[in-house]
């Protein structure tokens, strides 16, 4: 029997099993750490909204006495922001809402008192009369204040001619015309109605029957033998209260047509 060396590879070509030629497995790379100077930053909470415009327009509103109402808004708006409570300082808050009551109450004060009205009166009256004489100086029709008319006047006033026969009423305003020039009416008298309160429409008649002696002084002949009618202005009760009208006036026209000329000394 023979013997023969045995092959290293087997006969069907298989590695016999052995040692891994790999070697043992390795752990996993651990993760670098993180930087900290990358990345967005964390999220802040956001601010808390504040009054700042609405508190400084309450202070700036409050203490401006001088135009109406102002001073009213202003504390106002110091109200709303004091409730608010999202305006420093707060003290300015408060400055403003004690600045807008006293600024208010003083406009009040002022508003009611009598010399305010007075010097109102005054300004429109004064006003009024500027008007009417110029007017008169033009010598163009130009509408001025019924209640700036004086004896001697001529004018145009359809509403009076539009009642039937004698009688009162009118327009606030009126055309003042050249006597020479064709005209409705003609003021001849004017009487000052004495006391402060407003008496009523009926307590005018003793003042409106001079009308009737002042004619004939003017015209030349009593009412009763004239062509001509009488009417008259009287004061209202809003006329007497706000601008101080106490004037009765006077006026002559003819019923039928227009005058064309100045009806004193005429005899008509």
């Amino acid at each position: 029997m023979g013997v023969s060396k045995m092959s290293e590879t087997p006969d069907n070509g298989l590695t016999p099993p052995g040692p891994s030629t790999y070697g043992p497995a390795q752990p996993p790379t651990p993760a670098p750490p993180a930087n900290p100077y990358f990345g967005a930053p964390p999220r802040q909470a956001p601010r808390p909204s504040t009054d700042g415009g609405l508190g400084w327009t309450a202070f700036g509103l409050a203490v401006v006495f001088c135009f109406p109402l102002l001073p009213l808004v202003g504390a106002v708006l110091a109200i709303i922001t004091l409730a608010r409570k999202r305006f420093r300082p707060r003290w300015i808050a408060i400055l403003a809402l004690l600045a807008g009551l006293a600024g208010t109450g003083l406009q009040v004060a002022v508003v009611t008192s009598g010399a305010f009205w007075d010097g109102v009166r005054d300004g429109m009256n004064e006003s009024l009369e500027d008007e009417a004489e110029d007017a008169r100086r033009s010598g163009e029709p130009t509408e001025i204040s019924s209640l700036k008319l004086r004896t001697g006047d001529c004018f145009n006033d359809p509403v009076v001619l539009g009642t039937l026969g004698p009688g009162s009423g009118g327009s606030s305003t009126v055309t003042l015309i050249p006597c020479d020039q064709k005209h409705d009416l003609e003021v001849y008298a004017t009487f000052r109605v004495p006391g402060t309160d407003f008496p009523g429409k009926d307590a005018f008649g003793e003042h409106i029957d001079k009308c009737f002696g002042a004619f004939r002084r003017y015209v030349g002949v009593s009412y009763g033998d004239s062509v001509l009618e009488i009417f008259y202005y009287s004061p209202t009760k809003q006329s007497w209260s706000v601008l101080g009208d106490r004037t009765i006036s006077c006026l002559a026209a003819h019923s039928k047509r227009k005058l064309t000329e100045s009806v004193k000394g005429s005899k008509r």
